[in-house]
């Protein structure tokens, strides 16, 4: 925080709170100034333990426990994917979770067990794989939902309070950080799938919105 560390004592004695280090928790998401680290999200993914007991799996086979690893451990952090954009080390240490339990049962396995390339288990059926949940794919898809809330915020307070900070060709404006990095870099895959009524041009990219 960027205040003295007299400022500092006497914010924290006149709210009577406690001096505290990021990241925080609110509203069930891991809030930081920096890059979080997949240690922070450490205590999401083992909650899928509990989930995923042994005897479950010595009930199903191995489809039973595809569609039972993907209905539960591609939907563990859905409410954190809406909201920002989760490393990769987390999404591969559930992806991790999600091929062994579907493969052995059980929280390890071997490449020997598994009987086809996770890239080929995400695929689409109608395509010729299994269709379990692409979480990366999934994040984008959520994050683009958020993008989209900006240019029709209906009753969401976040949405107009952002609209007053940010430029929307960019999304550059007095919002900075990790967060908003992601957020860019998904412009050109929303610009890809959506057209613009042009109006005032506020809200309108010339050279790259359709």
């Amino acid at each position: 925080m960027a205040v003295s560390s007299s400022l500092l004592q006497q914010c924290v004695s006149i709210l009577g709170c406690r001096k505290e280090q990021f990241p925080q928790s609110y509203l069930g998401l891991p809030l930081s100034h920096e890059k979080l680290r997949l240690s922070t999200f450490s205590p999401m993914i083992s909650r899928a333990d509990k989930y995923l007991a042994g005897w479950k799996a010595s009930l199903l086979n191995t489809m039973g426990r595809a569609v039972l690893a993907d209905s539960v451990l591609g939907n563990l952090l859905i409410y954190a994917m809406g909201a920002m954009e989760l490393p990769k080390g987390v999404i591969g240490a559930l992806d991790t979770k999600r091929r062994s339990f579907m493969w052995s049962g059980g929280d390890k396995t071997s490449g020997a067990k598994c009987l086809v390339a996770w890239d080929n288990v995400c695929v689409p059926k109608e395509n010729g794989g299994l269709g379990l949940k692409n979480l990366s794919v999934q994040n984008q898809c959520l994050l683009l939902k958020m993008i989209h809330r900006l240019h029709h915020p209906g009753l969401s307070s976040w949405a107009h309070w952002v609209r007053q900070r940010i430029c929307f060709a960019t999304l550059e404006g007095d919002d900075q950080g990790q967060h908003w990095n992601a957020l860019r870099s998904l412009l050109p895959l929303y610009r890809a799938v959506t057209t613009v009524w042009v109006a005032d041009g506020a809200a309108t990219s010339f050279w790259d919105d359709s």
